[in-house]
């Protein structure tokens, strides 16, 4: 059995005292740069992860647990706070939700507003925008923190298995007749659009078709697809099947098809993803993938849980799959 890593192993690897591997994390004293460097250095090494125990015995037993959403009335949040809630039945902890809308979108003050109140543990649920600063935080942070349908590698994180989504989108397209595919992608800078582009590109590649090398990047919303599938049309009008990022780009594309006269299945197909509430009622339904928004919120809050109850924090990413929703949009 690995022997766990201590803050002791860490001063004497770096050559410092307990103390200032203590200030280099949580810097609230200064430290000087080549100080810190090495001890930064040494924790990298040894693979060291804080206890949260101390910390938490310092904080008090609040039974709170912290969630943060950009915003509440995001559906995807909604259903994921449901998995949440129903994680936490039985009376242990409570839930204190803060939504950055409450703070003129400021996720920063919303976040050290739910650190403020000795929350035990955070959820970020969902897409949280300015994701980046908080993992420099979350190094530094005294509390345990899970993101839930967010990729982060400097935290625990569950996310949904978008490369296998973007895979079986390419199967099924090809099942349904289309021998020409091509993708339209969301924001490039987002780790799900690329997975997703991974496995679409992969089973392509593996069926021997070809797909044109413009990914056609973009926000994840209506007009991206409308302009976008013009494009598309113009330079690669042989095509036959569209993989899009998510399903407000689909329909975007769909309406945008429909006005150049071209017949949505029988012509073109098209794929979205996240099956979002409007998808089935398109004026052509769209053909998505569901994602398991409900059981995503009940694992995050589990593995939570556990972090707090033995004060061991493990950055990893915990991987759950999406269902293909067949709609006419593909097949009709």
């Amino acid at each position: 059995m690995r022997d766990v890593v201590t803050i002791v192993d860490v001063a004497k690897a770096a050559g410092v005292s307990p103390a200032t591997v203590t200030h280099t994390r949580n810097g609230k004293r200064p430290v000087g740069e080549a100080t810190r460097k090495k001890v930064l250095e040494a924790i990298e090494q040894l693979g060291y992860v804080p206890s949260w125990n101390a910390s938490r015995m310092k904080r008090g037993n609040s039974g709170i647990i912290g969630c943060l959403a950009a915003d509440i009335t995001e559906t995807f949040v909604n259903q994921i706070v449901r998995g949440i809630e129903h994680g936490l039945s039985g009376g242990q902890y409570s839930l204190f939700f803060v939504s950055g809308v409450e703070f003129g979108n400021d996720l920063k003050k919303a976040y050290n507003f739910l650190k403020s109140h000795k929350v035990e543990g955070i959820l970020f649920c969902h897409h949280i925008p300015i994701w980046k600063e908080f993992n420099l935080d979350t190094q530094n942070s005294d509390i345990p923190i899970v993101s839930i349908n967010m990729a982060a590698q400097e935290m625990i994180s569950v996310v949904v298995d978008n490369t296998t989504g973007g895979y079986q989108a390419a199967e099924h397209l090809y099942g349904c007749g289309m021998r020409h595919p091509a993708m339209i992608c969301g924001p490039e800078d987002r780790l799900s659009v690329q997975d997703r582009l991974k496995g679409f590109s992969q089973r392509v590649k593996e069926l021997k078709l070809e797909m044109p090398q413009d990914t056609y990047y973009g926000n994840y919303d209506f007009d991206h697809g409308s302009e976008a599938v013009k494009h598309l049309m113009k330079d690669h009008p042989e095509t036959e099947g569209i993989f899009c990022a998510n399903d407000y780009i689909a329909a975007g594309a769909i309406s945008a098809l429909q006005k150049m006269n071209i017949h949505i299945p029988n012509q073109v197909r098209v794929v979205g993803f996240d099956n979002r509430d409007f998808s089935e009622f398109w004026n052509t339904p769209i053909t998505t993938f569901e994602l398991p928004l409900q059981e995503m919120g009940m694992l995050g809050v589990s593995l939570l849980k556990q972090v707090i109850h033995t004060g061991i924090y493990s950055k990893s990413q915990h991987v759950l799959q999406s269902k293909l929703i067949p709609r006419q949009s593909s097949k009709g």
